[in-house]
């Protein structure tokens, strides 16, 4: 089942790979023309940062791209390939002085994994990172590397995104935030013990924030 982690372990692990993701964040600018904004889920005063209490401790991060080359085409699966291809082995060599293996390349995220020195096979935490942009109609989207039944790269669409920041700053702003929280950490357990993997944290942030926000606007009336 999972369980909420508290601010202050958070907080520890979030500096290191603050630091590393900035570093990633410039490289990207400067040599690439990419200009991104990088997101822990569930940071600061959201608090939302959950851990299944059978497995290590992780993190997930939005690297969100606002703006791309001139000459980048987004909806070219060679060129997603290659954005997909280039963060990693940026990321890598980011981390390449550290504890932590290469970042894999998996379904959704980049996956970098750190284990304990005492045991090579253990993992101690690890740190997912999504990439997304935005869709014409404003919803988010994230990049997918589908590799079967055929290996192909392409933007999933996340429903209901599009102000999904406004949503929750107003939900705080009124003190519905612990509703949230609650939906969150419910949604999880339910996707958890249906053994259903097809919704990762930020899918289910956004589907917590629009089902609270619908009660809200309801109460509010």
């Amino acid at each position: 089942m999972f369980k909420f982690v508290t601010a202050s372990v958070v907080k520890r692990y979030n500096s290191f790979c603050s630091d590393k993701l900035n570093q990633l964040k410039m490289i990207l600018s400067n040599k690439y023309g990419l200009e991104c904004e990088i997101e822990l889920i569930g940071s600061g005063a959201k608090n939302l940062v959950t851990q299944n209490e059978n497995e290590p401790f992780d993190l997930d991060y939005n690297l969100i791209i606002n703006s791309f080359s001139q000459d980048f085409d987004i909806n070219s699966p060679n060129n997603l390939k290659q954005l997909k291809d280039t963060i990693r082995n940026k990321l890598n060599k980011i981390l390449g002085d550290t504890y932590f293996k290469d970042a894999q390349d998996s379904t959704s995220v980049l996956t970098a994994r750190l284990f304990f020195t005492d045991d090579s096979k253990k993992k101690e935490f690890s740190f997912d990172i999504a990439i997304l942009t935005k869709s014409k109609n404003g919803n988010y989207c994230r990049l997918i590397h589908e590799k079967s039944p055929c290996d192909r790269f392409f933007w999933n669409e996340v429903p209901r995104s599009n102000d999904v920041y406004e949503k929750a700053e107003e939900l705080k702003e009124c003190g519905w935030w612990q509703d949230v929280r609650k939906t969150y950490l419910k949604l999880k357990n339910m996707y958890l013990k249906r053994n259903n993997y097809n919704h990762p944290s930020y899918i289910v942030y956004v589907e917590a924030i629009n089902q609270i926000y619908a009660e809200f606007e309801n109460y509010s009336e």
